[in-house]
């Protein structure tokens, strides 16, 4: 009788085993006097890779006389009862095409088997699928555990990169070029300027990195990024460094909110205007298009109704808005003076800032040692599991909302000082960096200065925003600092 010799372990940490199995199940064939073949198989009942034990079961089917397939053990043999391999095995025995050998349980299970072996190759499979078992929520509740410590489980998102501590730890740090390309695309959504596309297309042309909308709509959405680690739908703290704060992220997450996609038929092209104005008569949107080869005209799609719509050259328009950007412009001297009031309001900030982030580090520091105690009291059975993932669940809570507050208090004012001196700097070189910009940058400004553009005709009508509207209105009454006094420091 022919051997099929199977050697079979589940996970990476078991091919120690291998050679043992191999060894028994040789020395039972050479006992029995069974010519055999042998196969070697590591794979996971779980995760459903078994490519392998069922390229076996292929060939075993295909003998035509009784083959006899031995396993070391019963557990060896399946650790998941409802398997299609077992049932098949099962069936080949009760046809009497095979019979089943466990030389470690010294049983043999062929077509006239008593029952009582039956019995007990079914208690020997279900003592393997318990034991099957126990080891997946062991793993579970080991995965669990290291989610609660803050410890990343798989691979690190882009922006950081997986690592080994010197003493052998696991660790996620930050991959300092990519990390610079995660912030600075988060900062582009956030302004609401740019698609998933154009994202793509930079990363591509300024970082060398070719993906698709796909990738850069799966980046934005990763909390990762601010500190938190989704899994399965739950989001745990995690110990890392973090890239952004919750606050872009949140930023981000109001602009994909409200972003909708609408098809033009000038998607696509180089033209700076290009879905920025709305017809005043019908509210169509501007389109544009190349006369003689040479002349960019814009003019209203006219898709709702036919009106007198009038065709107005880009540069005519191009001149207008570039007038408001002049109105914007900001002196030099009052460049200056605002810039030193806003740092001396920053360094006095800041002093506050940092008082209230020693106070939050204290408390979050109480809720950490408050769930390592309950942990500790759960382990050595000092309360229930209720208890326990209830309070661990409420430090939990109360630590994110410190973090929170914390980065608030230590990012979000940042942010907003960062945000001022750019806005600054814009109305100090608005023209000349108006004139200087592509298509697509002038786009970003326009953008971020005006709002409601409509073409009336041929007059362009439009509204200013916040803080633009201001510098506007101070350069047509020349009342640059006169709010100031010789102490100038803001208003609290």
């Amino acid at each position: 009788m022919l051997a099929i010799l199977i050697a079979r372990v589940s996970t990476d940490d078991q091919r120690d085993a291998l050679p043992g199995q191999t060894y028994r199940l040789k020395a039972y064939a050479s006992r029995n006097h069974y010519p055999y073949k042998l196969f070697q198989i590591l794979e996971s009942a779980y995760k459903g890779n078994r490519t392998d034990f069922k390229n076996v079961l292929e060939e075993i089917v295909g003998y035509k006389e009784t083959v006899a397939v031995v396993f070391d053990k019963i557990d060896r043999y399946t650790r998941d009862s409802s398997s299609d391999e077992v049932r098949q095995l099962q069936n080949l025995y009760r046809a009497g095409k095979i019979e089943l050998h466990f030389p470690s349980d010294n049983l043999i299970i062929h077509q006239n088997s008593p029952a009582t072996d039956i019995m007990r190759l079914g208690l020997g499979i279900v003592v393997a699928q318990y034991y099957s078992d126990a080891i997946r929520d062991n793993v579970k509740r080991k995965i669990e555990q290291k989610l609660r410590d803050g410890e990343w489980i798989g691979r690190a998102p882009i922006g950081y990169k997986n690592t080994l501590k010197a003493d052998g730890k696991k660790w996620v740090e930050i991959d300092p070029y990519r990390a610079e390309m995660v912030r600075d695309t988060y900062k582009q959504y956030a302004t609401g300027n740019t698609s998933l596309r154009e994202l793509a297309k930079k990363w591509k042309e300024s970082y060398g990195i070719q993906v698709g909308s796909s990738k850069i709509d799966q980046t934005l959405k990763n909390p990762f990024y601010y500190g938190e680690m989704l899994v399965k739908g739950r989001l745990f703290p995690h110990k890392y460094d973090t890239i952004i704060s919750q606050e872009l992220f949140n930023q981000v997450e109001s602009v994909r909110a409200g972003y909708k996609v609408t098809k033009h038929r000038w998607g696509g092209l180089p033209y700076a205007y290009r879905g920025l104005i709305a017809c005043a008569e019908c509210g169509c949107r501007i389109t544009f298009e190349k006369k003689k080869g040479l002349y960019v005209y814009g003019h209203c799609t006219q898709s709702k109704y036919k009106h007198q719509a009038k065709y107005i050259n880009e540069d005519l328009l191009t001149d207008e808005i570039a007038k408001v950007f002049h109105s914007i412009q900001i002196p030099e001297n009052a460049y200056e003076e605002i810039s030193s009031a806003l740092r001396a309001s920053q360094e006095d900030k800041r002093r506050t800032r940092n008082d209230t982030i020693r106070q939050l580090d204290t408390e979050i520091e109480k809720y950490q040692r408050r769930i390592e105690r309950i942990y500790e009291d759960y382990l050595d059975e000092l309360i229930p599991e209720s208890l326990y993932k209830k309070k661990f669940e409420e430090y939990r809570k109360s630590q994110k909302a410190l973090r929170y507050k914390r980065e608030n208090v230590e990012l979000v004012e940042d942010d907003y000082y960062a945000t001022v001196s750019y806005l600054l700097n814009l109305a100090r070189k608005a023209p000349e960096l108006f004139r200087k910009a592509n298509p697509e940058q002038k786009r970003s400004m326009i953008n971020l200065v005006l709002s409601n553009l409509q073409l009336d005709g041929d007059q362009l009508r439009y509204k200013t925003k916040e803080p633009f509207k201001t510098m506007v209105l101070c350069n047509k009454n020349s009342t640059w600092l006169r709010q100031l006094g010789s102490n100038q420091r803001p208003n609290r």
